[in-house]
């Protein structure tokens, strides 16, 4: 069982011409950009005095040890710089206080490349004034004294004596956090995590695949919509007055296959484009109709170029074609780069000359940039989810569950799902949105009786991440907290090798693939 190393930083070393102490500050050699500075030295990188907690008890001798621990780091430069008139002195001086000004950065010195401090610089001592040649000191203070590699060790799963084994060696001096990667290759219902330094457990341990009461039961996915026929003659449920007579086609991006749009049709109002709707079938009991629903997509919605519009939207309807809950994706702005975001549900006051049937219960206004910061429909961040309990809907954007309870919707049934992607007016060509479409999409039947097989929490293909750093539980870049069982311990591992088991289902078919990544910490 081997390992993997997996670079998070890029190269800072530039070679042998520069000294041997030489610091990268923020990913910058200070004497790559200052003419005429150089490193001469650098002290505060060695061993460290411990603070040594312990308590004395009355007619014994000596003390009780405690713990240890050890103070912040100061770590001084001293460098000298040559400039070859007064105004070169002062532009480099002012350069170098330009390039040590930002806060808690990644600090690495030449003779040890693969590993970085956290740093400030802090102080700095005059230097003789008058002089266009120096010797001088600064100061970098490190909150935190230890310093980390700067490449990630991977290590994966094996089966050891039937277990599912991952064996962590920590070549550091200090205890390290992990992150895992778990991807589900069966379904599962549970996680557990164990090592002599904790427990980790997620999901329900019990929970078995079979027949079971009140389970999910998955009724439709991408694939469906994906070998669906346009509905060139049906009505779009959210939109009425839209034209639907266009296609819809699939792509691929980024690996990846995503329905998306394909042709205008005959224009009919302000939007027109391709619709799909797919029939849901029964369930495994023969019922059809979903009271109560979850579903699942991924999707991106981005402009390379300014000004390109569109519209995507998501509708759950009932047999008669009534819209209980859906969500519409839309950028009207064909000078700039804003997009909106509606969350629509039934509407029982909804006209027939209304262009939306729905109502919008709440809108975000968001930019259809490449950045995270900016877009939630964009990479791998392109999560959402929709679950309906009853009157109660809940949903994620962007990072937080939102909730609503809407009465009228309590006994209504999702028969029909609805997917539309369109372009605004007249415009074509490089106008539409870059990127639009969907790539991932499931639906769930909630609380059936019984059927032949249940989908679990966990389902095939499924990946979970746990941030050993932050503590936090993803399952398909969705946080999960709740999954996690009381007890846990996002327990770190002491330098040598640390044996971690995994434990799934006992009905799970195929063990999962497990990754397991270490950056390594020494004082």
């Amino acid at each position: 069982m081997g390992y993997s190393f997996v670079d998070t930083i890029e190269n800072a070393t530039a070679g042998n011409l520069l000294p041997a102490e030489a610091m990268s500050y923020d990913g910058i050699f200070l004497e790559n950009e200052i003419e005429g500075y150089r490193t001469l030295n650098v002290s505060g990188r060695e061993l460290m005095s411990a603070d040594i907690k312990s308590s004395s008890i009355d007619g014994i001798n000596g003390s009780q040890y405690q713990y240890k621990t050890y103070p912040s780091r100061t770590i001084t430069v001293k460098y000298q710089l040559i400039a070859k008139n007064d105004r070169a002195f002062r532009e480099a001086f002012n350069k170098m206080n330009y390039l040590l000004s930002k806060e808690q950065v990644k600090v690495i010195f030449n003779d040890e490349p693969d590993k970085y401090f956290i740093g400030t610089k802090q102080g700095n001592n005059d230097v003789d004034a008058g002089i266009n040649s120096v010797v001088g000191e600064f100061e970098i203070y490190c909150a935190d004294p230890c310093k980390y590699s700067t490449t990630l060790k991977e290590f994966e799963g094996a089966i050891e004596k039937d277990e599912l084994v991952v064996n962590v060696q920590n070549d550091g001096t200090e205890f390290a956090t992990l992150d895992y990667e778990i991807t589900n290759n069966a379904e599962t219902g549970y996680l557990g995590i164990v090592s002599e330094q904790g427990v980790m457990e997620f999901g329900k341990i019990n929970e078995v695949d079979g027949t079971v009461y009140q389970q999910n039961e998955t009724l439709a996915t991408l694939d469906d919509f994906l070998n669906a026929k346009d509905d060139t003659t049906g009505k779009d449920a959210m939109h009425p007055l839209y034209g639907t007579s266009g296609t819809l086609a699939t792509d691929n991006w980024y690996g990846k296959t995503f329905l998306k749009f394909g042709s205008v049709g005959t224009k009919k109002g302000s939007a027109n484009g391709g619709m799909r709707t797919f029939i849901l079938p029964a369930d495994s009991n023969g019922d059809t109709g979903c009271k109560n629903w979850y579903s699942y997509f991924h999707l991106l919605f981005y402009a390379n170029l300014m000004g390109q519009t569109g519209e995507m939207s998501i509708s759950f309807l009932t047999e008669d074609n009534k819209l209980i809950a859906g969500y519409n994706w839309y950028k009207t702005d064909s000078v700039g780069n804003t997009a909106s975001y509606d969350f629509v549900v039934y509407n029982p006051n909804a006209k027939p000359t209304d262009a939306m049937a729905g109502k919008v219960l709440k809108t975000w206004n968001y930019t259809t940039s490449h950045l995270q910061s900016q877009n939630p429909w964009y990479w791998d961040w392109g999560h959402c989810d929709l679950r309906k309990e009853g009157s109660k809907i809940t949903f994620y954007y962007w990072g937080k569950y939102h909730s609503y309870t809407i009465p009228e919707i309590e006994n209504m049934e999702c028969s029909k799902i609805q997917i539309a992607i369109k372009q605004w007016g007249d415009r074509n060509g490089n106008k539409f949105m870059y990127y639009a479409g969907f790539d991932n999409f499931y639906i769930q039947k909630m609380h059936v009786d019984k059927w032949n097989d249940v989908p679990n929490r966990y389902p095939k293909g499924s990946i979970i991440f746990i941030d050993g750093k932050t503590s936090h539980f993803f399952v398909n870049g969705m946080q999960k907290q709740e999954e996690e069982i009381l007890g846990t311990n996002y327990f770190k591992v002491p330098p040598g090798n640390t044996k971690i088991k995994f434990h799934v289902s006992e009905w799970t078919k195929i063990r999962p693939t497990v990754r397991v990544r270490i950056r390594e910490t020494w004082l």
